[in-house]
């Protein structure tokens, strides 16, 4: 009796098989459903009456959306990694070694272990629906296909293009699959079911010489000129891997992997690839890189289920928001606006300044221009997004807005300004105020509200259309259902979104203010500016901490340094010439000066006057190595994380790994703060921030989160596997 599978036989002995997954909302290839496929390629192998089969889903918004990570998890050894992934191969090559044609009628997702699937039968039949995406986004986990993938796609489409999908995890569209010989046929869902058919009459797709490959010579001679002999393989390898060091810069080894798995793979059989990539696949998935982005998948995955769901369904029957306020046409409020209409979410944008509105509106034409060059949009789809942008020199219109958000500069008073104006003409029931600001309270700015439930956070990070996280900030009074309806906004524009409690510079602000902090205290002691910064990006960080300063903006950064100051005056430690270069004239990168010098924008060598600047005495400079360096701020950034966590700022400790690694820039294979905490083992943090404490003060005390997890042994994500052996 099968639980996830029916098999119906039609007129012509064509085997229809759906997969609908019992009880579950998604199609995944789970030991389970592996199983019941094996017991029906048997059946149909058995049965000699069948003359073709093709597979289909039961749901309606995809085929199969990939393996289950959860027992991919479990194959917590380099053995049992490998083991699985034979097993999984062994059953889709009894579906490629059925006597009669196979067809995969894909409607909807069809990704990593659904797409493996698909390309061990002999044909795919894909709807046109714009729904129908067809990837294999393992190295998002930091694995390779292991079900066949490296070794089946390159023989179907060719090397280059096969390796693209894998190496970046792309979803294509079923027309373009089309085009690339990924699908054989791409119609509308209306005729799926009977243009399978019509394959599974077919005869079985032939596998010759050429088909290795996967292209027609009379077509594509140059393509086999390089990928048909080896030495245009070597070439091709060797340009790829220097690619994938620039966009790697070493630290994802799945990488590396798929580019041996599908080089070496090419000159084996089949049978042998497919060893190969077993082989490949289980040396990846207990390393800390895969663990660490598994776990990030599990952490994006936690923080849609947010606590406020139940709020917004009882108010909103969840409802999306339909129009927006953006008071500010700056940077921030013009990438807010732009963002919102790109989802389809309607923007007044309002401020009193004409040559702001102007940007503004040419922030965004530009932004949808770019993806009209790039043939993302269409000229029609791109005047359509700009005339969802409303701009006004007053807040006109804004008591039709679900939500109003403030993106004004970082200036309490205006804050307020704002809010009461705007309250005095909003009054429908459901009017929301939000504040981006990344430091101020957000209980200051309400203090003044006669609605003070109605006042949240939604603190952006800049540039708004590059970062993906969005950090809804709610206070004491706020209410759940202006909590609830901020988050399913930000999730209308794509964001991760996490919500924080309010305090200080939230949690993001608050955690970078000490790893800035502490970054510009080593610089004051003597050690160079490009150590310090080399030393953090060797770890993993996108950019060091003095070049971030530059970034956001030499005079953004002293204000926040002395706002969360002001709250924690005996833990952060701003030094005290700091002013000095602020009052020198230096903001960063927007006007050209900062630690860095620019030319034309583009940083090119540290500025040495800095050093006159700040007074440093070369003869008692410490000096540290790049391992002193990442430790003092790491420590720093590491303890004020669980100190949020511990003090409620953080409701989960995935809430923290997601907001550092998608709003910080944390290194995603190291997992965020708390993984990483549980990878190198909360003893070894407390030992080391102990050590720092006695020797450069009290602002390295642990954590009591820490000191407790140390001495109980206790993981912040007990259920995940984790091992103490990275470092």
């Amino acid at each position: 009796m099968m639980k996830h599978f029916k098999i119906e036989k039609n007129e012509d002995n064509i085997a229809i098989i759906t997969l609908n997954r019992t009880n579950e909302e998604m199609n995944l290839l789970s030991e389970e459903v592996a199983s019941e496929l094996s017991d029906i390629c048997d059946l149909l192998s058995d049965d000699t009456s069948y003359e073709g089969a093709l597979f289909i889903s039961g749901k309606n918004s995809h085929f199969i959306a990939g393996a289950d990570i959860n027992e991919i998890a479990k194959l917590n050894t380099v053995e049992k990694a490998q083991a699985g992934s034979m097993q999984l191969q062994a059953i889709l090559q009894k579906v490629a070694d059925l006597p009669f044609s196979t067809v995969a009628a894909i409607h909807g997702a069809c990704l990593g272990g659904g797409l493996e699937f698909a390309l061990a039968c002999d044909w795919r039949v894909a709807t046109d629906d714009d729904v129908t995406k067809l990837a294999l986004p393992e190295i998002q986990l930091g694995l390779i296909p292991g079900a066949g993938g490296t070794q089946r796609l390159p023989r179907l489409i060719g090397i280059e293009k096969a390796l693209d999908m894998i190496l970046t995890g792309k979803k294509i569209a079923s027309k373009k699959a089309l085009k690339m010989g990924l699908v054989d046929a791409c119609v509308p869902k209306t005729q799926l079911i009977e243009q399978a058919v019509i394959f599974a009459q077919k005869k079985k797709a032939k596998k010759s010489k050429l088909g290795i490959l996967g292209i027609d010579l009379s077509l594509e001679l140059p393509k086999w000129a390089i990928e048909g002999n080896p030495i245009g393989r070597k070439v091709m390898y060797k340009m790829a891997k220097e690619k994938v060091e620039q966009n790697t810069k070493g630290f994802y080894p799945a990488a590396y992997k798929a580019l041996d798995a599908v080089f070496d793979g090419h000159d084996m059989s089949l049978k042998d690839g497919l060893k190969l990539e077993a082989t490949l696949f289980g040396e990846l998935v207990p390393t800390m890189e895969s663990q660490s982005l598994v776990h990030l998948f599990h952490a994006t995955t936690a923080i849609k289920k947010h606590p406020y769901a139940g709020a917004l369904k009882e108010r909103f029957s969840n409802q999306p928001c339909e129009m927006v306020g953006v008071v500010g046409a700056g940077f921030m409020g013009a990438g807010i606006a732009t963002v919102c209409s790109d989802k389809g979410v309607r923007v007044r944008l309002s401020d009193p300044n004409k040559e702001s509105i102007a940007r503004g509106l040419k922030y965004a034409n530009d932004y949808f221009k770019k993806k009209v060059n790039r043939r993302r949009l269409t000229s029609f789809e791109h005047a359509s997004k700009m005339s969802q942008i409303s701009p006004a020199l007053t807040p006109s219109g804004f008591n039709q807005c679900d939500v109003i958000i403030e993106a004004v500069f970082e200036d309490l008073s205006l804050k307020v300004k704002i809010l009461n104006s705007l309250e005095a003409q909003n009054n429908h029931e459901n009017w929301i105020f939000a504040s981006n600001t990344s430091a101020i309270p957000i209980h200051e700015i309400a203090k003044s509200s006669n609605s003070p439930e109605r006042i949240c956070g939604m603190h952006f990070f800049s540039p708004v259309e590059k970062m993906p996280l969005l950090e809804v900030v709610v206070t004491d009074q706020t209410a759940d259902w202006v909590a609830g309806r901020c988050v399913q906004l930000g999730q209308q524009m794509g964001k991760q979104v996490i919500v924080v409690k309010d305090g200080p510079g939230f949690y993001t602000t608050r955690a970078l203010a000490f790893f800035l902090a502490e970054a510009t205290n080593i610089l004051i002691e003597g050690t160079p500016i490009e150590s310090i910064d080399k030393a953090l990006t060797e770890f993993g960080f996108p950019v060091g901490p003095i070049t971030l300063i530059d970034e956001v903006g030499i005079d953004v950064g002293f204000h926040v340094l002395e706002t969360i100051e002001k709250a924690f005056p005996s833990r952060l430690a701003t030094p005290k010439n700091f002013q000095a270069i602020l009052d020198s004239g230096r903001l960063g990168r927007k006007n050209g000066k900062g630690f860095y010098l620019y030319n034309d924008g583009k940083k090119t060598k540290p500025d040495a006057e800095i050093y006159e600047i700040l007074k440093l005495n070369k003869e008692e400079q410490h000096l540290l190595t790049s391992e002193e360096i990442v430790d003092r701020c790491l420590m720093l950034f590491v303890n004020e994380s669980a100190r949020c966590l511990e003090e409620g700022i953080l409701n989960t400790a995935y809430d923290g790994d997601v907001g550092a690694v998608f709003g910080l820039g944390f290194p995603p294979f190291r997992g965020g703060p708390f993984k990483y905490i549980d990878f190198i083992g909360a003893r070894e943090i407390v030992d080391k921030l102990m050590h720092l404490q006695e020797t450069y003060g009290e602002r390295f005390k642990p954590a009591e989160i820490l000191v407790s997890k140390a001495n109980s042994k206790e993981k912040f994500f007990p259920e995940e596997t984790c091992s103490t052996d990275y470092q």
